[in-house]
């Protein structure tokens, strides 16, 4: 390429992807808080291993929020495929349910690859989405 040759933005490599979610989460518990961490542990390690795996190149963020009413709530966030996840937050108590706001930006996958990940980390490591609110 010379220097006159226009650079097109779609010449800069893969496009960003965006999913967001937002529903009911019915645990596989009742969990306490060091559970939850636990099982998103277990479930962001999946997500960005088969996101890879698919192709993924870049991790934009994926974050999320789990509320439990006047429990608290526990933020979550990650960057990187190498990375473990960032919390803020503290949840008391036990809980079945819990409300959940995750939101991914990956490069390199596709919105539906994304979506399809997500709910069966979901399914796998959390419990069922009981409904959505995208």
């Amino acid at each position: 390429m010379t220097e006159d040759e226009p650079v097109h933005p779609a010449d800069a490599g893969p496009r960003p992807a965006a999913y967001a979610l937002a529903g009911t989460l019915s645990l596989q518990g009742p969990w306490s808080e060091t559970e939850l961490r636990a099982a998103v542990d277990g479930f962001l390690s999946e997500l960005t291993r088969t996101l890879q795996e698919a192709g993924c190149v870049l991790i934009g963020h994926i974050k999320g929020i789990l509320e439990a009413g006047g429990k608290g709530h526990l933020f979550f966030s990650v960057t990187s495929f190498e990375e473990k996840a960032r919390y803020k937050g503290r949840l008391t108590g036990n809980f079945a349910k819990v409300d959940l706001s995750l939101n991914v930006i990956v490069y390199g996958v596709g919105s539906e690859g994304i979506e399809q990940l997500v709910l069966a980390g979901l399914r796998k490591h959390l419990g069922e989405v009981l409904h959505d609110s995208k």
